[in-house]
């Protein structure tokens, strides 16, 4: 039988010349003084210059990045040691390429700073991906919740005898059409709210919020869910909580949606705890329940959207309320976590930073 051909192995000593010039990134790297000295396969389709016109040229003639000292090999002089960002790079046939920069000092076995080293992806085939998921949201938004929205109040009109009086098995019925179509039209619009958090299409509008009167306002609200269970609803608020700037109907989303959890998870006649803790740089929010706790196989996917853990049972919901609240406490700088374990309640504690900026760029609703 002939042989089987051996496939073709790197020397030991090319190993490092293999992986540079087979990687899909961009790698370039430059001396001390900025100039290359190493610009591999992926790097000169990026940029549109060849290895051997880019070789021992200062850095900024080839690479031409947005909104950034091209000099990253002297992050020694900056005290960093490494940067990724996301900026746009102009190759030499003048066209902008979306691109995921990491750059970072080279040192020898010393630490002595011997030049510096960036790696580019071209996020073209990602921000292409973003296009259309943002046209889908837009199209999602009219085509489907503008009937929804409009069916619904035809239905409500029947049932208000806009018509004429409705016989009462009609009248069954339609009360049926109508609850459902009220759920389909809360689904959408969690949907959408998630998607334009998560693409950027909504971002916070920030104003100064009285912590404390924010949290009452919600408990008030919710306190005919929790009367409906003899749950006691029970507050733990720090004697002073400094003002927040928060988009407020996102703040009281978070909180809203993480109480109803509350009660909803909780056995009747048990306790829900509001605690509201100031750890500067951030105020402290935690919502305690006495419910079934969470899975531990569950934990790692709470907070992604359409998952539902192993302690909603028969209740209804739709898996978007976690990984909506993420999305607005990330939105704001802050952070989420959660303390449980099946049999013993659960608690969820988030944070809002004290300080929070928006981007200058920031779309209003």
């Amino acid at each position: 039988m002939p042989k089987k051909p051996q496939p073709l192995r790197p020397k030991n000593h090319d190993w490092s010349r293999f992986l540079i010039e087979n990687t899909p990134g961009a790698v370039i790297t430059a001396d001390q003084e900025g100039r290359i000295t190493e610009f591999n396969p992926a790097a000169e389709r990026l940029t549109g210059f060849s290895r051997g016109e880019a070789m021992g040229r200062p850095a900024e003639e080839v690479v031409h990045l947005r909104r950034v000292d091209l000099s990253p090999w002297n992050l020694e002089l900056q005290g960093q040691q490494e940067v990724t960002e996301e900026l746009s790079l102009r190759n030499r046939s003048g066209q902008e390429v979306p691109v995921m920069i990491s750059a970072f000092a080279l040192r020898d076995h010393r630490g002595v700073p011997q030049g510096g080293a960036i790696i580019l992806r071209d996020l073209t085939p990602v921000k292409r991906l973003e296009n259309e998921r943002r046209h889908l949201v837009n199209m999602f938004a009219h085509d489907l919740k503008t009937p929804v929205v409009a069916t619904a109040g035809l239905i409500r009109r029947l049932i208000h005898g806009k018509l004429g009086p409705v016989p009462a098995p009609q009248m069954a019925y339609l009360q049926t059409v109508g609850s459902e179509l009220e759920r389909l039209e809360k689904l959408i619009t969690r949907f959408l709210e998630f998607a334009r958090l998560d693409l950027r299409i909504m971002t916070p509008q920030l104003e100064v919020l009285n912590v404390l009167e924010e949290c009452r306002q919600v408990l008030n609200l919710l306190q005919p869910l929790a009367e409906a269970k003899e749950i006691t609803l029970e507050t733990d608020f720090a004697p002073e909580v400094p003002a927040l700037r928060a988009d407020p109907l996102l703040f009281q989303r978070v909180l809203q949606n993480l109480l109803e959890n509350a009660i909803k998870f909780s056995p009747r006649r048990s306790k829900v705890r509001l605690e509201v803790r100031v750890e500067d740089p951030a105020v402290r929010f935690a919502v305690y329940d006495q419910g079934p706790g969470i899975a531990a196989d569950d934990l790692a996917h709470i907070f992604e959207i359409f998952f539902r853990g192993q302690r909603e049972g028969d209740t209804q919901g739709f898996g978007l309320g976690l990984a909506t609240v993420k999305r607005i406490i990330d939105a704001h700088g802050g952070r989420i976590w959660v303390d449980t374990a099946p049999g013993r309640g659960c608690t969820f504690f988030f944070t809002f930073p004290l300080e929070t900026e928006v981007p200058e760029d920031a779309t209003r609703r």
